[in-house]
């Protein structure tokens, strides 16, 4: 009677044991199915939102009215953008991060997550400050002219005013300005060419007339402090044009230096160098500020080492700006690990439980297997 019984209980131990082994790993399954179906709800629901073209002015997007351009026979809408300060690493001229959609026959779009997470947050959180530069293009050579773009830029329409500017980098270029309809402290970069023209009209964040002359001055002075001529001797015109002080440029020129010598990147030397050659040059010059009297020389010697911009968040080494053919080198850290991992974290966990049940099962059975071969025994 007692093997009976004891066999009975060993059957209906398995067969508990059995149920909630299956019922764990029924368990783990629907953990498993219901964190795929978040992730790939999560997913659904971006890729509708990044879609939906009807809002305009949301999201992480920028457009470009390629009608006003007028391009015609191309296939490929690029976008291209940058730190206004040369700084941090973005996608490459006209590479595949750089490829805009086509939204109709006059409207591109370009959404900013493809210059990588960081960058894309980092644009997103600058609100007015005008940090960045953007370039619309064609795989047909043709090009818009540097545009300034600020975090609140997002959603807005690039479009070109038909006007034409020369390219800062490559004189033999002109490229077509264009602005934004609803951002219009956020024009065409204000820049001296390398032809020595001002051209543009809005300043990136970090820099002033005063930046731009003490940055063109120290680009075409060399090391062993020789002026290029054909570029220095514009330096009156140039003061004439910006409206600024010599003194002041003077000012901006000894700290730019000073900070160089410290960051290493240049020797006292070489500092000395090219500060005594551009005293002598703006020494030269008449101040428009002053109703355009003469210098007084002692003032451009005695200047006192002072940044003009106002926003010192980026270096404004001269001559970084950073046209629109520069190749920053990409560097979008983009993974969608996240559903994944989330799905492995649950099956390892289930797993777990399923691992202990079992041993329990087996515990169990073992224990009344022991009680029957004793009462036999």
């Amino acid at each position: 009677m007692f093997k009976k019984v004891m066999s009975l209980a060993l059957a209906s131990t398995l067969v508990l044991s059995a149920g909630a082994f299956a019922a764990s790993a029924a368990e783990a399954e629907d953990a498993v199915a219901a964190n795929d179906e978040s992730a790939v709800a999560a997913d659904d629901s971006s890729a509708v939102a990044a879609g939906d073209e009807s809002q305009v002015g949301a999201g992480t997007k920028i457009y470009f009215d390629v009608k006003s351009a007028g391009w015609k026979n191309f296939s490929t809408i690029y976008c291209h953008i940058w730190r206004a300060d040369g700084t941090g690493k973005w996608p490459s001229w006209q590479t595949k991060k750089e490829v805009c959609k086509k939204e109709s026959d006059d409207l591109y779009s370009y959404d900013i997550t493809k210059t990588g997470k960081d960058n894309a947050e980092e644009i997103q959180n600058a609100g007015s400050k005008n940090l960045y530069c953007v370039i619309f293009s064609a795989d047909t050579q043709v090009q818009i002219y540097n545009t300034i773009m600020n975090g609140n830029c997002i959603g807005d329409t690039l479009y070109v005013t038909g006007n034409k500017i020369e390219n800062p980098k490559d004189s033999n270029k002109t490229d077509t300005e264009a602005a934004w309809k609803n951002h219009p402290e956020c024009g065409p970069q204000k820049v001296i060419t390398s032809t020595s023209k001002v051209v543009g009209t809005a300043l990136a964040d970090g820099t002033t007339d005063v930046t731009l002359l003490a940055d063109y001055l120290l680009d075409y002075v060399s090391d062993e402090g020789v002026a290029d001529t054909s570029k220095t001797d514009k330096t009156q015109d140039l003061i004439n044009q910006l409206k600024v002080s010599p003194v002041a440029v003077m000012s901006n020129v000894k700290f730019k230096l000073e900070g160089f010598v410290k960051e290493e990147t240049m020797t006292q030397d070489v500092a000395n160098k090219k500060k005594a050659t551009i005293e002598g040059i703006l020494g030269n010059c008449t101040d428009p500020t002053k109703g355009g009297e003469k210098v007084n020389t002692d003032e451009i010697k005695n200047a006192e080492a002072k940044n003009d911009a106002a926003d010192t968040s980026g270096s404004s080494n001269g001559g970084s700006s950073n046209g629109g053919s520069s190749s920053n080198g990409s560097s979008s850290n983009g993974s969608s690990n996240g559903s994944s991992s989330g799905s492995n974290s649950v099956q390892s966990g289930q797993e777990t439980t399923i691992f202990f049940v079992f041993a329990g099962v087996m515990v169990a059975a073992a224990g009344v297997f022991f009680l029957v071969r004793r009462r036999e025994n």
